[in-house]
């Protein structure tokens, strides 16, 4: 039996007007996409996130020649606990752990596996991509689950994944008849899956309109 939960999204992105940001783009640096990655966990990101990559990019410019040992060797020439206060000003905690932490973990994690850059990454085929941080990463570093790491394949250039977060979770509650169960994983796939086939439809990736509909979700109630 056809799932409709793509036709039911469909109807949802044109009764509501949701449109694909025009300025929707990628960090220039893999080091950039996992700080959002990390730091965007339970946070507000206009109010979090973007103003601690200004304070990155002032220390570390966001451009695609940044390596993943340059972040490790700067954390480390400081400490985590220093790091995160005097750098960018943010204490917050993933898994118990300092973010700032985790995100140098995930540095040095893809530096182990021998890519430094966010161009090393993309030579890799799908599969290989997905295995390294899909599994190999999520096993590996404490803080990082299915959600976030899927978040950082498409922060990373793989604009075929979609973050189902608490957020888009919300979203897809109203939609259909059914409620979605954040870190459920058939329900994550079903969401999944629906973005996919509603973003082939409108000739966009599945990436961007995930976006798309975090933005509308992220509105005042109000606005929407």
């Amino acid at each position: 039996m056809t799932d409709p939960l793509p036709a039911q999204l469909s109807m949802f992105v044109q009764t509501h007007g949701i449109k694909v940001d025009p300025e929707f783009s990628l960090h220039a640096s893999g080091v950039h996409s996992v700080v959002n990655c990390v730091f965007s966990a339970q946070a507000r990101f206009d109010v979090v996130v973007l103003p601690l990559l200004k304070r990155l990019d002032d220390r570390l410019p966001d451009v695609p020649e940044l390596t993943f040992q340059a972040f490790v060797d700067d954390v480390d020439s400081l400490g985590t606990q220093a790091y995160a206060e005097d750098v960018l000003r943010n204490r917050q905690r993933l898994a118990r752990r300092l973010k700032v932490e985790v995100a140098r973990d995930v540095a040095a994690f893809f530096v182990r596996h021998g890519i430094q850059t966010v161009g090393d990454f993309q030579r890799l085929d799908d599969e290989a991509a997905e295995q390294l941080v899909l599994v190999d990463l999520v096993q590996e570093v404490r803080g990082i689950g299915p959600t976030l790491a899927h978040y950082l394949l498409w922060l990373l250039g793989r604009e075929d994944h979609v973050k189902v977060d608490s957020l888009l979770t919300r979203l897809f509650a109203r939609i259909g008849d059914w409620q979605p169960r954040l870190g459920h994983e058939a329900d994550r796939v079903r969401i999944t899956e629906a973005v996919r086939a509603v973003a082939a439809e409108l000739g966009t990736t599945p990436a961007r309109l995930d976006n798309a509909l975090w933005q509308f979700e992220s509105r005042p109630k109000e606005n929407k």
